[in-house]
């Protein structure tokens, strides 16, 4: 009799505990903050994004992310703006033009350091450098995007007009961009990593400029005004594990390689590792603060290009507040 209510007792103690763990469970699912955080292109920005989805870094702040791809920045922050998306992998130059409208837009955490964008054309162009492009078509990823931004500044740098001087089409990212080029719809187009990476690995190309090497508040993670007070400790939560993740890219190489191949399905092993070493070493975040120098190339360039952006000070945009 003894030992039947011993085991009454401890099936009972073992349901409770069975019942306990599976209310937690439920529980946890469903307080956890569902992102959705919108990318401009499939670049290497979004690598600490991935880093923290894998990771389980995210998981560890209750929030359940997921990336939603673009093709262009315009698109990206219109649905930003919008309420589409919660936050977004998009150019500094955005959370300026948000931040000058008066909807707040900020810096929540730097993603890259460096300007990831280079001008590519065929291998047999005659042109060396943008000025050998004068008069002909050269493709951007959107209207308003970082790459129609940097093109008109450096083209206003060369003392020419970038309307009457260039004609500036919209190709899109990637594989949209390199179609153009093959087509001869654009002389010349704008790439990132990886695609400055593969493509010229073919041989068929060639740089006519590479801004790669220049500090510039470039792809960071931005969200608007709006969002920022409504979701303060979200806000944190993301900054937290967005930077535990550059730290852990800049410690673990096979981390960065993962997040490249998940981001990055057709490049071949050799380029994952090449991509991943490149991107930890030259240009990625390594603590998600936006660095002031690269903000204030990033106005320069952005008020060059359209002259309504207010003069901003770097409190106004980056949101240092929220970084751990």
């Amino acid at each position: 009799m003894k030992r039947a209510t011993s085991f009454r007792i401890r099936f009972a103690a073992l349901v409770l505990a069975a019942f306990s763990a599976l209310s937690l469970t439920v529980e946890r699912s469903q307080a956890a903050t569902t992102l959705k955080i919108g990318s401009a292109q499939v670049s290497i920005a979004s690598i600490p994004v991935v880093v923290a989805i894998q990771q389980k870094l995210f998981e560890a702040e209750g929030i359940n992310a997921e990336i939603v791809d673009f093709d262009g920045g315009g698109p990206a922050v219109q649905a930003l703006a919008g309420g589409g998306i919660d936050l977004c992998i998009c150019a500094g130059d955005h959370a300026m033009r948000l931040a000058s409208r008066g909807l707040g837009g900020a810096v929540l955490v730097a993603l890259l350091d460096k300007h990831p964008y280079s001008l590519l054309a065929p291998s047999g162009s005659s042109a060396s450098d943008l000025a050998g492009l004068r008069g002909k078509a050269v493709g951007i990823t959107s209207p308003g995007s970082l790459t129609d931004n940097t093109l008109r500044f450096m083209i206003r740098k060369l003392g020419l007009n970038p309307d009457n001087d260039y004609e500036i089409i919209a190709a899109g990212t990637g594989a949209s961009m390199r179609a153009a080029i093959e087509r001869g719809s654009v002389m010349a187009g704008m790439f990132t990593t990886p695609d400055v990476q593969a493509y010229m690995a073919t041989g068929k190309y060639k740089f006519v400029a590479d801004f790669r090497d220049l500090d510039y508040m470039a792809l960071d993670l931005i969200a608007v005004g709006s969002w920022l007070k409504s979701n303060d400790a979200t806000a944190h939560a993301v900054a937290r594990a967005i930077v535990k993740a550059e730290k852990l890219i800049q410690s673990d190489p096979k981390v960065v390689e993962a997040a490249v191949h998940e981001r990055f399905r057709t490049l071949s092993p050799e380029l994952v590792t090449a991509v991943a070493h490149d991107a930890a070493e030259r240009s990625l975040s390594h603590d998600g603060r936006a660095q002031e120098a690269g903000f204030k190339t990033a106005l320069e360039m952005l008020r060059v290009a359209d002259p309504s952006v207010k003069d901003l000070s770097y409190s106004d945009v980056v949101a240092v507040r929220y970084l751990p």
